[in-house]
């Protein structure tokens, strides 16, 4: 049976794992560092000072549900965290992605013949005009002011069936080792292809992009990890010179179906070349036109690249997985910023890895809620009575602070229950 603790203890269990570089405060074991940052994340607490204020009425919870054992200075636990490399810490997704396998939930979310979509974008997750460190992006303003920040690249599985998304990898994009220019987003793509692959080493793979990835040299870096595509197109002139070429000649063929009051029409063809640099790249084209039954105004539309062969039988859930993509802004970025996990929230910034590490654990504290909600009827149900998950965590929370606990679960079930902790009166 997976629960939310099954989970937290996956986490634990990598992080001690983790290799320690540190010659100074070695007091506190970094399996301990790690745990600390977990939790706090785990608890949604909106700050390192908050979760550092309420340590001593929490201890002896935070040490049965999360292994930690004491609350080392702001010092030690910042330096200790600075120096882990994050590219330890990315493959504790790993044995998440083993679990959500064996429990047959990665078979249940198959698209397009047996692959496993994986959503593909970056979003930033640091930004000050004051404190900087060697791998910031810098952006320099006309009122001579500069802006220094962190981005990442984000990949998740996701269905489009499905609210529950899978972060599969995350690779920072920041000013790389002895370099005085800025990464970049396609850069950052080059790093995590590997680790996607990695990742889901023996699964079919298709990763949705938008229109940035739309070029030859990506492509081509797909197809060496044997990555299928989707990707986004807008104005790609070449691709839309030949596509407008078809629809002229009447060569566009079409198929069209009835969703929710709507009806959508797909024109798609095979077998377009990329663009004038890449004569050798060929990729298959469709788009979608969604028009309102009742209205007749058009709701929708876009345009995709794919080098999956498109016919009649699959343009369908190709639009539907095109269309998936969006579950990275809307279910991943969207509530890592603004529904508990304060993504974009400074919990320290650090002179190496620390603004990298902390957000590597927010999402690792991310995908143990989401295998949770998909798996663990507790959560399910603990959500259901408290309707959204704002008001969940704030229970959590409350209940962690307040009542000694075993386990999360235990404190899922409390909240299921309803009950109202009974005080003795005073005498």
């Amino acid at each position: 049976m997976v629960n939310i603790d099954k989970l937290i203890g996956l986490a634990r269990t990598g992080f001690t794992k983790i290799t320690d570089s540190r010659k100074e405060n070695l007091s506190y074991g970094l399996t301990d560092l790690l745990g600390i940052a977990f939790a706090m994340f785990s608890l949604k607490d909106s700050s390192l000072s908050s979760f550092r204020e309420k340590f001593s009425v929490r201890a002896k919870n935070l040490k049965q549900v999360y292994g930690i054992e004491n609350l080392p200075g702001d010092t030690a636990l910042r330096e200790g965290l600075d120096g882990v490399n994050p590219t330890e810490l990315q493959r504790l997704f790993k044995p998440y992605h083993e679990l959500l396998s064996e429990e047959g939930v990665t078979r249940d979310r198959f698209v397009l013949n047996g692959h496993i979509a994986v959503s593909v974008d970056g979003t930033q997750n640091y930004c000050s005009s004051n404190h900087s460190c060697p791998q910031c992006l810098v952006k320099n303003h006309r009122n001579d002011k500069t802006t220094y920040y962190h981005q990442l690249l984000g990949a998740v599985a996701v269905h489009p069936s499905e609210s529950t998304v899978f972060p599969v990898a995350c690779e920072a994009i920041i000013r790389q080792d002895g370099s005085t220019k800025n990464d970049c987003e396609i850069n950052a793509s080059k790093r995590i292809l590997p680790q996607i692959s990695d990742m889901l080493k023996g699964e079919k793979i298709i990763g949705i992009f938008d229109a940035l990835y739309c070029n030859g040299p990506h492509i081509k870096a797909l197809k060496s990890e044997k990555i299928r595509y989707i990707i986004g197109t807008k104005g790609q002139t070449y691709v839309d010179i030949q596509v407008a070429q078809l629809k002229k000649n009447g060569k566009m063929q079409s198929f069209s179906w009835n969703k929710k009051g709507k009806t959508l029409t797909a024109y798609f063809n095979n077998g377009l070349i990329l663009n004038g640099e890449n004569q050798d790249v060929f990729t298959n084209y469709f788009e979608v036109t969604e028009i309102d039954n009742e209205t007749q105004e058009q709701t929708f539309y876009s345009t995709w690249i794919t080098d999956i062969p498109i016919t009649k039988a699959n343009v369908r859930e190709l639009v539907e997985v095109g269309r998936s993509r969006w579950k990275i802004e809307n279910e991943t970025f969207n509530t890592l910023k603004n529904q508990g996990y304060h993504l974009e929230h400074n919990y320290g910034h650090g002179k190496k890895n620390l603004a990298t590490n902390f957000a590597i654990l927010t999402f690792l504290a991310f995908l143990t809620d989401q295998i949770a909600q998909h798996l663990d009827s507790d959560f399910q149900t603990a959500k259901k009575v408290c309707k959204t998950f704002k008001s969940l965590w704030e229970k959590v929370r409350s209940i962690f602070y307040l009542l000694p606990t075993f386990s999360m679960n235990a404190i899922y079930r409390f909240i299921i229950k309803q009950r109202q902790v009974e005080m003795q009166p005073l005498i």
